[in-house]
């Protein structure tokens, strides 16, 4: 004995179409074939498929599920652990970083403090290097710190 179907309306089309939109996001499963669309809606395969909107969202929600680009709970919920031991350590790492910038700040603070107790100006200290001489790279600057890495001698001076 074969089902009976009965004739598809404009409402019908409207309402398959937006549960297959649903289904392209995920909300109703991650299985989707033309059998539960049968079941669901009372229309047959043939039915469905000859109106173009619903092929259209039927295929578009098949590539959506077929594609991951739709997660299963378990997915989403493993993705958002991991996400939220990267933002643990990325938020320790700002912190480190904060801290070495706060360190760097307050011994610029220092230098800038003993050049200007020797009656330096700091402009004249910090000023672009000339045209024509090539600044310093990375090794040499590590080089040339080194020597002011050192405890000062104390001065005769009392």
């Amino acid at each position: 004995m074969t089902k009976r179907f009965r004739r598809m309306a404009e409402s019908d089309i409207k309402s398959i179409v937006a549960d297959l939109d649903r289904w392209a996001l995920g909300q109703l499963g991650a299985r989707l074939t033309w059998a539960i669309l049968e079941e669901r809606f009372g229309f047959s395969r043939q039915s469905l498929q000859a109106k173009s909107e619903i092929k259209a969202a039927y295929d578009y929600a098949k590539q959506a599920l077929s594609g991951g680009i739709v997660k299963t709970k378990e997915q989403t919920v493993q993705e958002n652990e991991e996400l939220n031991c990267e933002l643990q350590r990325l938020k320790l790492q700002l912190a480190q970083y904060e801290r070495r910038e706060l360190l760097w700040k307050e011994r610029w603070q220092r230098i800038a403090f003993h050049i200007r107790q020797k009656g330096i100006q700091l402009v004249s200290v910090d000023k672009p290097i000339p045209t024509g001489h090539d600044a310093p790279n990375e090794r040499e600057v590590s080089k040339i710190l080194k020597l002011f890495n050192k405890d000062i001698p104390p001065s005769g001076r009392v």
